[in-house]
């Protein structure tokens, strides 16, 4: 990446935002954002994946198609993660996206507000599994 300093916020519903990330799509998604970022010139500095919802702060090039990076981002996740192995929920993104430029003094700020949308959306974290605590063997 070069020293440009061009931060987008991007931010975007699942359709009539309904609760269709789960764990395992919410992975997938964190993967298949950054792959895709990468191929289109772009990095993802900080994301938030929440069940009905998504945030996004990229860094990018200084000729970027950001229509052609969401749509990237939006229709090939969709896609493929409707098609994950268990999903019965599929995934199916609203038409709407928000972007909205991000000033390196603002950087700071913008980073703390997406990573703080589980607290700022009670009910909306993606749960993460139970952890099983199991006995310890071989005590008296």
């Amino acid at each position: 990446m070069t020293a440009h300093q061009i931060y987008i916020h991007l931010a975007w519903t699942t359709r009539d935002r309904q609760p269709m990330i789960d764990r395992t799509t919410r992975d997938f998604l964190g993967d298949y954002f950054r792959r895709t970022a990468i191929r289109e010139r772009a990095e993802i500095v900080v994301l938030a994946i929440l069940r009905s919802h998504v945030h996004l702060l990229v860094r990018t090039a200084p000729r970027i198609d950001i229509p052609r990076l969401v749509q990237f981002l939006k229709g090939g996740s969709s896609y493929a993660a409707s098609r994950l192995p268990g999903n019965i929920l599929g995934l199916r993104w609203s038409r709407e996206y928000s972007a909205t430029t991000v000033s390196p003094k603002q950087l700071a700020g913008a980073i703390r507000y997406i990573e703080e949308q589980a607290s700022h959306h009670p009910g909306e974290a993606v749960e993460e599994p139970e952890r099983k605590v199991g006995k310890v063997s071989g005590t008296s």
